[in-house]
């Protein structure tokens, strides 16, 4: 066996494995007999079909697997004793020519591959480097709109004799024709609900104000649902092409209207909202919403604060990349998602990804980061606590979270999703001891503005 380096630079190199009928002979005759051990051929019994027989069915097959794999093997531990840190997958060379021809006995089989290796950097994040910590300030308006919205998601829907904008009016829809009339073969007496409030156009707006049950009115089904044809689609349960198609006038014939009365402010609004018992007063009722703003704005704060951070990492390292090895690996390896009309536009963001890698990497090493046990555990409970979340289980119980965060530990996968997201923490918490953070007092109105701000900007 010969390896040979060729072609390299600082971010690539071209690799050459030479495999000799001494290197692969072996492997391929060990693994003809392992299937003559097993081997049912007809004329022969299980174990005793001659060599020369195995050889002519599988030989070819067994040589091809096996040339391969020692080629693979070879390549990676090459490049494990060699040190070199690459990114990706190495490939099959774009301009060495492999030289494989396995018509031939006793050949010698030449394997290219490119590599593209890891860029060297150095870490360029220092307390000269400034980041924002907002102190959000809870003032009583805050406190009053949070009331409002809780009286309202806990209020109790009840029938109503005239609709308002915020009310939900349930209606049957019929499909007009340019007279008028019921369209033949078009939707008839379809359920829909609509809440007045949501509708954009003011002459549609106005046309379903005020309504009472039994009453018929003529609308544009578009400008009632704004012109979202999934919103139109899914309401009438019909499909997206067969919405599109739609007359645009309908009759709808008003069945119900349905107003939430929002919940008064008392002892049983204060259980529902904190369990039995919890808070006896209005007092310390507002008190324990204040201080649960304050909680949550501060964890806003900080996920801001972390934001910018990230944004840090990529501004202060302008790391040369092998992009066009990236570029050719991301298309013949992600077919489904990149191909050579859209991998400029979207290669920037992988780029942007992987340099955010290569510094947590260097980090890594640099500070020693090493994830426990422990640390795995606390990532994984906060992982699936937000998953549920997700998922619409706004206040899980921690038993449940436990139990599946323990039987998720148990998949390696799960494991190195978890890893991540433990040493990314670790990172940014580096980085704040390493960068000046400056706190800063600030408004909720403001905090948003500022935020919305920068997604302007990205």
């Amino acid at each position: 066996m010969n390896i040979e380096l060729q072609n390299q630079s600082d971010l690539s190199a071209t690799i050459l494995i030479k495999l000799g009928a001494a290197d692969y002979t072996p492997k391929v005759e060990s693994q003809l007999k392992k299937i003559q051990k097993t081997a049912n051929i007809k004329g022969f019994r299980v174990g005793h079909a001659p060599m020369g027989m195995l050889k002519r069915n599988y030989g070819k097959s067994v040589l091809v697997e096996e040339v391969n794999n020692l080629a693979s093997q070879s390549l990676y531990d090459y490049l494990k004793e060699k040190n070199m840190d690459i990114l990706a997958q190495p490939m099959p060379s774009k301009d060495v020519k492999s030289d494989i021809d396995f018509e031939k006995e006793n050949a010698e089989y030449t394997y290219a591959f490119d590599v593209a290796l890891a860029p060297s950097f150095d870490l360029n994040i220092n307390a000269k480097d400034e980041a924002v910590r907002y102190s959000i300030d809870v003032n009583e308006a805050e406190v009053e709109k949070e009331i409002e919205n809780l009286r309202k998601r806990n209020g109790t829907m009840v029938a109503v004799d005239v609709s308002d904008e915020n009310d939900i009016v349930y209606a049957t829809a019929t499909e007009l024709d340019e007279n008028g009339a019921t369209f033949e073969g078009g939707l008839v007496d379809k359920p829909i609900s609509f809440v007045a409030e949501m509708v954009k156009d003011a002459k549609t707006k106005k046309a379903v104000l005020g309504l009472k049950t039994g009453d018929v009115v003529k609308v544009n089904i578009f400008q009632l649902f704004n012109e979202n044809i999934t919103a139109i689609n899914n309401t009438l349960g019909i499909s997206k092409e067969e919405a599109s198609d739609l007359n645009a006038d309908f009759s709808l014939t008003i069945t119900e209207i349905k107003r939430n009365e929002i919940a008064e402010i008392n002892q049983a609004f204060f259980d529902t909202i904190f369990g039995p018992e919890q808070v006896k007063s209005e007092e310390e009722f507002r008190a324990k919403i204040k201080e649960n703003l304050e909680i949550y704005f501060k964890s806003e704060a900080e996920n801001h604060l972390e934001h910018m951070l990230n944004h840090l990492i990529n501004d202060k390292h302008s790391i040369t990349l092998p992009d066009e090895f990236l570029k050719r690996w991301l298309i013949e390896t992600k077919s489904e998602e990149y191909n050579e009309d859209n991998i400029d536009e979207r290669y920037s963001k992988e780029a942007q990804g992987l340099v955010y890698v290569l510094v947590q990497e260097k980090m890594a090493k640099e500070y020693n980061f090493e994830v426990g046990k422990e640390d795995l555990e606390q990532t994984s409970l906060g992982y699936v606590a937000q998953m549920f979340r997700q998922y619409g289980i706004s206040n899980p119980e921690f038993s449940m979270i436990k139990d599946y965060s323990d039987k998720q530990l148990k998949d390696p996968n799960y494991i190195q999703t978890v890893m991540d997201i433990a040493l990314r923490r670790k990172m940014i918490e580096k980085i704040k001891e390493l960068v000046t953070i400056k706190e800063k007092k600030i408004n909720v109105e403001d905090f948003y503005k500022e935020i919305n701000a920068h997604k302007h900007e990205h």
